[in-house]
């Protein structure tokens, strides 16, 4: 008999054969480059198979099949009323036929059922489909072979295991034969299905839709190929969905339309009674051979995949679609698989029916695609798309840790989890016979703006005394920071807070992270100091569990955190941000001048009116500014100790803005409430020049004023991803169609900027709304060729921002929030 699981594997990885993979991190001859290249891929976390966003922190592996519970699952788990999931596996088991599975919400496997236990396995072998709960408790579904016939059964087992066989197919009946798809639980407490093959006229023609009651009662509802060249259809592989109008609904994988160079399918509707409509014929460009069932959204369309076809043209037949069809059948492609570099968006969805989730967001997989060379065409995708189309990559699947080649689709549980299956690999080596894996969709992020505060050293380990003082941070470790326990500082339990951090390594530090507390660690990194110099990078931090922020360290530092200002739900005292294109305010090694020279004299305060520069003339009553500060070294190779920034008329603080013990150029980011008349004040503890600028300000809620939406740490792009070469001169990055999924109505981005230098110094980067000029601004240096970090808040019109780099360097952003209205 053919089986899914074998004959169509097979072709699975030939159609694939167009699919372009590439190698996740590369060595690199040459002392310096090498140098660079080693510390980046330590430090960043971004080699091979750590080189992931942060979103996949969300993403675990809850259960690895080894084959004596059962193996190569290809159905989806559901979760009973009692709590516990469900499923079945295609192989494995005691007898390698398959088995039916129970998992409890604490991971805890047990098989219910190992098929081919009976004579000639006469309970069934080899199920393709998942199940369903009935009414009474139990759970139904389908075996792909065995049976009295060897071509299949249709099966109920208890939550205990207690198993039966209701039904038998057999052979030149005309009830059709090898049911793939699992049931669907009508609205009459009656059970609905499909078969492969048989119906009308014998042999494997056709398949069949049928109807069977809870206790066995079996009727053939309809027998594909009933009509002239097979137009109403042949061969459904999909389960039916019940719509809202009480119709069923479903696919086959061939027949419909004999104009189309493959077998293209149709979509039909079917009532109860089996009075069955084509709805829509595929050709190909529109998809073809659709195997996953259909999903009604809340839009009450209905959604579905096609396994080949589509308009990509990377990847010849392989790809796919994602398609919207009405109930009455107006249809439209809805997405084109492999429309991303190296087919990174997946590939060829496979048997998994579309979700929709808590969220509003359809969620789905594909067997191949993304970013895992281990496969040989990628090990498949978990991806979600908006009903406005906005596609995102949600996971890339890894042969050795999570699975490969997700058959399934996924499933939402009472915990608001997504969980799903994968057909093989696992274990930590890949040796793994599948998975079943969890993912937490992200919660949505909600709008908080701006309060001012007088810059305040809310965290010093060098300090003993107070609950946010020492010791000193181990390498290798993680502390949490509760902020709002500052007896000095007096921060409120807040959504985010603007921070400056500080490293003062005892020895190099590979990297240092900040995240909210209680979320894991993302794969991120905030700065890096590989030659152990003391260091500091702004940062918007989401604040975590009792307001509390928590820091890892590589190696053994001492870490010094500043606040200037948190964020909060808007009110009366709150202040909205409003972006601007990049743009100099300051520099003091210009003509004497209030923004201009001279240089800044050590130990010695000078203050800025910057309201002054033609860059603020249009500013409304600013109550701060996102500024970027650059200090150049008056005389080459002097070093600077540390440059401080605060509102114009208050005492200056006990904070640090940056820092240069090296004398090379250094920046870094600060939000900087405005002071008397608007004004700054600076204070530097050794000579220095001094460029500032500016690329938004805060003021009271207006018309084109923006919130803030912060998010968990997340890598946004890193142009070493799929083998990507480092570059010079500008480039255009797409945020919003990031892992990291950024909203569509994104007005400005807050970054994580890093370079890589791969080729010694590398003068400065910029970064800017893409579509605009290029600004005479910089958003940070890297003279010393070392890898370099600093906050960007950068202006988007239409989710994608442009780069430029003076010297050949890698970028990597990390997005820790995003402007809206």
């Amino acid at each position: 008999m053919p089986s899914l699981g074998r004959s169509v594997f097979a072709r699975l990885h030939d159609s694939g054969a167009n699919f372009h993979r590439s190698a996740a991190c590369r060595k690199t001859d040459g002392s310096h480059a090498a140098r660079l290249l080693t510390t980046s891929c330590i430090a960043l976390l971004l080699c091979a198979g750590l080189g992931i966003p942060s979103s996949a922190q969300s993403f675990s592996v809850f259960v690895t099949f080894d084959g004596t519970h059962g193996g190569g699952p290809q159905s989806p788990v559901i979760q009973g009323s009692d709590g516990s999931f469900y499923g079945t596996t295609f192989s494995g088991g005691a007898n390698r036929f398959g088995t039916v599975y129970q998992v409890t919400p604490q991971g805890g496997l047990t098989v219910l059922h190992n098929f081919c236990s009976q004579n000639n396995c006469a309970d069934g072998s080899f199920p393709v489909g998942g199940l369903v709960e009935g009414n009474d408790g139990n759970f139904y579904g389908t075996t792909s072979q065995g049976g009295a016939h060897n071509v299949g059964t249709v099966f109920v087992i208890s939550a205990g295991g207690s198993f039966s066989v209701l039904h038998s197919f057999a052979l030149n009946q005309g009830e059709g034969f090898t049911p793939y798809a699992g049931l669907v639980l009508g609205n009459d407490g009656n059970f609905y299905g499909t078969t492969e093959s048989g119906g009308n006229g014998g042999g494997q023609q056709g398949g069949t839709v049928f109807k069977i009651t809870p206790g066995g009662v079996f009727t053939t509802l309809y027998k594909f190929c009933s009509v002239g060249a097979c137009s109403d259809g042949r061969s459904p592989y999909a389960p039916l969905v019940q719509a809202s109008d009480g119709n069923f609904y479903g696919t086959t994988a061939s027949g419909g339309n004999d104009t189309c160079p493959i077998a293209c399918g149709t979509v039909f509707k079917i009532t109860p009674d089996g009075a069955l409509t084509t709805i829509h014929k595929f050709s190909f460009t529109d998809g073809a051979e659709p195997l996953a069932g259909l999903v009604q959204s809340s839009d009450g369309n209905l959604y579905g995949t096609t396994w080949v076809g589509g308009t990509s043209p990377n990847c010849g037949a392989a790809c796919g679609t994602i398609f919207k069809i009405s109930l009455d059948g107006t249809f439209s492609n809805f997405y084109n698989f492999c429309m991303q570099s190296n087919c990174s968006d997946g590939g060829a969805p496979y048997l998994g029916t579309l979700v929709q989730a808590a969220d509003g967001l359809l969620y789905g997989t594909t067997s191949l695609g993304g970013s895992d060379d281990s496969c040989s065409h990628g090990c498949g995708v978990l991806y979600r798309i908006g009903l406005d189309g906005h596609f995102t990559t949600v996971h890339s699947f890894m042969r050795t840790t999570d699975g490969a080649m997700p058959y399934a689709g996924v499933t939402q549980a009472s915990d608001g989890k997504l969980y799903g299956t994968t057909n093989y690999g696992g274990g930590g080596n890949g040796t793994g016979q599948g998975t079943i894996y969890r993912y937490a969709p992200v919660i949505p992020p909600m709008p908080v703006q701006f309060i001012a505060a007088t810059p305040c050293r809310v965290v010093d380990t060098r300090n003993p005394n107070g609950p946010l003082g020492g010791p000193v941070l181990q390498g290798n470790t993680s502390r949490s920071f509760p902020l709002p326990q500052s007896t000095d500082c007096h921060v409120p339990s807040s959504a985010a807070y603007s921070l400056n951090v500080t490293v003062v390594p005892r020895r190099p530090l590979g990297y240092l992270t900040i995240w909210p507390t209680g979320q894991d660690q993302p794969l991120v990194s905030t700065l890096n100091s590989p030659d152990g110099r003391v260091k500091a990078n702004a940062a918007i931090v989401p604040s975590g569990t009792n307001g509390a922020v928590s820091v890892y360290v590589t190696d053994t530092s001492d870490v010094i955190i500043d606040i200037d200002g948190y964020f909060q739900a808007p009110g009366q005292s709150t202040y909205a941000f409003y972006p601007l294109a990049p743009c100099r305010v300051i520099d003091t090694r210009g003509p004497n001048g209030h923004l201009g020279g001279p240089f800044l004299q050590g130990r010695m305060q000078r203050n800025f009116p910057v309201l002054e520069s033609p860059c603020l003339s249009q500013l409304n009553s600013p109550q701060g500014y996102s500024f970027n500060f650059t200090a150049v070294p008056h005389t080459a190779g002097h070093p600077l100790g540390y440059l401080t920034v605060w509102p114009e008329g208050q005492n200056q603080p006990v904070v640090s803005t940056l820092n240069n013990p090296t004398g090379t150029v250094v920046a870094n980011a600060a939000i900087v409430p405005a002071g008397t008349g608007g004004g700054i004040s600076t204070y530097v503890y050794d000579d220095t020049d001094l460029v500032v600028d500016i690329n938004g300000y805060f003021a009271a809620p207006g018309q084109n004023g923006l919130s803030l939406y912060p998010v968990t740490p997340c890598r946004a792009y890193d142009s070493r991803d799929n083998n990507g070469q480092p570059f010079q001169g500008t480039r255009t990055v797409v945020i919003v169609d990031s892992p990291c999924a950024p909203s569509v109505n994104a007005q400005a981005y807050v970054f994580n900027a890093t370079v890589v230098p791969t080729n010694g110094p590398m003068g400065y980067l910029t970064l800017w709304a893409h579509g605009q000029d290029m600004p005479v601004a910089s958003t940070l240096n890297a003279y010393d060729g070392y890898v370099t970090s600093n906050l960007a808040i950068v202006p988007t019109t239409d989710g994608s921002i442009d780069a430029y780099a003076a010297g050949l360097t890698h970028l990597i952003l990390d997005i820790s929030g995003y402007f809206a209205p």
